[in-house]
């Protein structure tokens, strides 16, 4: 059996997530990253993605969308500060899909920089939501 460590998932409201895993891919600043039992120190910003996470033990994987924000990985544990996290048994398939296409509506229509980049943060949440969604389902891929 594969060594665990301990992952976290810190939202400003609430513990969002707690387990022993396995393995952990997370969007991380520069990509998607995999951390494992014994991974080095690490702290890096986290973009807006899915966090695909693989149970100690049971072997079954979670994904869970997160909005951005930072990780730290020190002694087997990770602890993942995010604004937001939704597991995907969690996610409202239509709500993610209307927020996807308000905000590439917006990200069309507008012009002021500032509201391209709240356009572009919102089109990228709401495609991590539905990705969370899919893989869940077994999908590849959007």
């Amino acid at each position: 059996m594969a060594k665990s460590f301990k992952v976290n998932i810190l939202t400003p409201e609430r513990t969002a997530f707690e387990a022993e895993a396995e393995s952990v891919i997370l969007p991380g600043s520069e990509g998607y990253l995999g951390i494992w039992a014994n991974h080095a120190p690490l702290v890096t910003g986290l973009q807006p993605g899915v966090v695909a996470l693989k149970e100690a033990g049971t072997g079954k994987t979670r994904y869970l969308s997160v909005s951005g924000g930072f990780v730290e990985v020190s002694d087997n544990v990770v602890n993942i500060m995010s604004d937001s996290c939704e597991a995907a048994g969690e996610i409202d398939r239509d709500r993610a899909k209307a927020a996807l296409e308000r905000a590439t509506e917006r990200l069309r229509s507008t012009s002021s920089e500032s509201d391209r980049e709240r356009a572009r943060f919102a089109l990228e949440r709401a495609q991590a939501r539905l990705r969370a969604i899919y893989l869940r389902e077994g999908h590849k891929e959007l």
